[in-house]
């Protein structure tokens, strides 16, 4: 049986990790893309990364859900990750992002409106 509620897609090129977020989420769905992710980045074996999500049809989740995206960011804090650009499809789910996921605080995040902007400002970052 399959527990997990929300649906997503994970791909890699040129140093950034593509994330699409679809739906509403439980903690079984978070921590499917979020072992997708680290098994990207443990690949990487401690090269430089950044991450666009695109969560424009994500719906929310559950309290449970953001624990385990709350645990999942504080990993991420510990590795090589230059920048994320988040791109959120309303403003009452990023008010919940960042009420929920308190260690997204430290990293360096934009909020953008567009996947172009997004992975434009990300790949800047590579250059620099």
């Amino acid at each position: 049986m399959n527990l997990a509620h929300g649906n997503f897609t994970v791909t890699f090129n040129e140093g950034i990790i593509f994330v699409v977020l679809e739906g509403a989420f439980n903690e079984y769905a978070v921590a499917n893309w979020a072992n997708e992710i680290k098994a990207i980045i443990n690949a990487l074996n401690g090269e430089r990364f950044a991450i666009l999500m695109d969560m424009r049809m994500a719906l929310g989740g559950t309290p449970e859900s953001f624990e385990v995206s709350n645990q999942y960011n504080a990993w991420l804090n510990e590795q090589n990750m230059v920048a994320k650009a988040l791109i959120y499809g309303s403003s009452v789910l990023e008010d919940m992002d960042y009420t929920f996921v308190k260690s997204k605080k430290d990293q360096n995040t934009k909020v953008f409106d567009n996947i172009e902007e997004a992975e434009n400002w990300l790949q800047s970052l590579f250059k620099s």
